[in-house]
């Protein structure tokens, strides 16, 4: 899963190689181009399909790697 820079301030619907999907809103993408560790998102959580684990609000981190799809839901509001 390819993320970039134009995708700061989107909110997409992503499913994760886990099985969790969450909309969320994207704050940083960082897409470095030394090593495969260093690329990923950090979002907040609008909603998602395990509220047992993670809480809305909630500011997370992942991987590109743990990325299954990412789908543009609209900008925020």
């Amino acid at each position: 899963m390819q993320t970039t820079r134009e995708h700061q301030g989107k909110n997409p619907r992503i499913e994760f190689t886990d099985g969790k999907i969450a909309e969320d809103h994207v704050l940083i993408v960082s897409n470095c181009t030394e090593q495969e560790d260093c690329r990923g998102i950090t979002y907040d959580v609008i909603s998602t399909n395990r509220p047992d684990r993670v809480k809305k609000g909630t500011a997370c981190l992942a991987d590109s790697k743990d990325l299954n799809s990412f789908e543009i839901l609209g900008d925020a509001s």
